[in-house]
């Protein structure tokens, strides 16, 4: 229970602090970082794939979720995507594994989560002049269901099991 608590808390303050960074103001324009996450990463059924599958298996394995807890630890890990994608390839071997079986990079998954998100976030990202974010505002649109899924058993991971 408290390594998933833990989980929650790093993963609460990785999402955060991406969201605040992100987050658009009244009608203003959307923020440059929030257009970058959206399109880091080109969404695909394929990405989802393999980002369902690895959360499955993380999902699953009790050692690779108290490898994330360990490095969520670190603010500077908890809060940087980038840092979050490169402590998972050099200090979490299971978590690694699960990665590695489903096809997919940490780099990857951390792009394709924050994709997501910036798309979710705003309305005008299908009018970006940034043509991956723009399609893969369309696609999470086209896919809302899907994109809700993945993202929404990501942050699963991080909830104690009696509030799932």
């Amino acid at each position: 229970m408290n390594v998933i608590r833990s989980i929650n808390r790093s993963v609460l303050f990785l999402l955060a602090a991406i969201a605040i960074a992100a987050a658009p103001t009244l009608r203003a324009e959307t923020p440059a970082e929030q257009v970058k996450d959206a399109g880091a990463i080109k969404l695909t059924t394929d990405l989802l794939n393999k980002m369902d599958a690895f959360i499955q298996a993380l999902g699953a394995d009790a050692a690779a979720k108290a490898e994330l807890t360990e490095i969520g630890k670190d603010p500077n890990v908890s809060q940087n995507q980038d840092a979050w994608a490169a402590a998972i390839t050099s200090k979490c071997p299971k978590t690694s594994e699960h990665l590695k079986t489903a096809g997919i990079t940490a780099p990857d998954f951390t792009k394709g989560i924050s994709a997501i998100m910036a798309c979710a976030m705003s309305d005008d990202m299908a009018k970006s002049d940034n043509e991956t974010a723009k399609a893969n505002a369309e696609f999470v649109t086209a896919n809302k269901d899907r994109a809700e899924k993945t993202f929404g058993s990501f942050m699963q991971l991080s909830m104690p099991a009696d509030a799932k």
